[in-house]
């Protein structure tokens, strides 16, 4: 994959160039075009999460961050307002306990449904501003960006996970250690006592 040549670093920044800004005006053309659409029952990245919770019903929030893109706290400021307004329910997982399961709501189905075909006209009305073959590369090069990140996220719980294990062996090591030390010490300890009296 050819990489493009960096703007050089001494000169001046230019937002109109910047990949993240460009990526940043993308989404807010979206949002715009999907609340142009829709009003003022859902926004953009609600519709996200209630898809998201169609699909695939009883995520729990990690999950959703992963299907959605939605960072943590963010999401879970969502979540309280979403379950506020009925659209979706939470209760604890079946799978994990120390988690909560989300799941629409009927005021939830109803909004998701409704919602849908405005989501596909936002879509397309973005698309069609393009020239087809480069709405159709701008839709390829938008879901490798999100596998990319999707790997990369995957990549990085593994590689938490694998140090987590690392760390609690080491703890365990530690403490094994200490122990044997301490009864070393104790032992030394008692023999010098017997051997004073």
């Amino acid at each position: 994959m050819g990489k493009m040549a960096d703007p050089p670093e001494s000169g001046p920044y230019r937002l109109a160039i910047s990949t993240s800004h460009l990526l940043h005006r993308a989404e807010q053309l979206a949002a715009d075009r999907f609340t142009h659409l829709v009003g003022d029952t859902v926004t953009l990245r609600q519709f996200a999460v209630l898809a998201a919770v169609a699909e695939t019903p009883g995520l729990s929030q990690i999950d959703l961050v992963r299907a959605t893109g939605i960072d943590r706290s963010t999401l879970a400021e969502m979540l309280t307002r979403m379950e506020k307004r009925g659209l979706i329910e939470r209760a604890t997982s079946e799978a994990d306990g120390r988690a909560r399961a989300v799941t629409l709501s009927d005021a939830g189905r109803t909004a998701f449904h409704a919602s849908i075909r405005h989501a596909r006209a936002a879509d397309a009305a973005i698309l069609d501003m393009l020239p087809r073959t480069k709405a159709k590369s701008l839709q390829s090069i938008l879901m490798k960006l999100a596998k990319l990140a999707d790997e990369a996220a995957e990549k990085g719980e593994r590689t938490a996970r694998r140090q987590a294990k690392r760390e609690a062996r080491s703890r365990k090591r530690d403490a094994k250690r200490k122990a044997r030390e301490d009864k070393a010490s104790t032992r030394t300890a008692t023999a010098l006592v017997g051997n004073d009296a």
